[in-house]
């Protein structure tokens, strides 16, 4: 799995990480070790760029906008 997908899942299953991550979204991603293509993908919210990226068509619906991380 790459480091955006292992991303994606902690970042919609753990909360501490999501309030790091809105908090301070760089560092969270410099932490992760996503690469610029991955880190640009997630700060526009790009869905064909991350679906693309990761593989899985849904990977923005699932892991960005699933009610549990607003």
């Amino acid at each position: 799995m790459s480091n955006l997908n292992d991303f994606l899942e902690k970042l919609s299953s753990d909360a501490d990480l999501k309030a790091r991550y809105l908090e301070n979204p760089e560092q969270v991603m410099e932490e992760a070790g996503l690469s610029e293509e991955e880190k640009e993908a997630m700060r526009l919210g790009d869905e064909k760029s991350l679906s693309d990226l990761t593989g899985d068509k849904k990977a923005y619906r699932k892991h960005i906008m699933s009610p549990k991380n607003k």
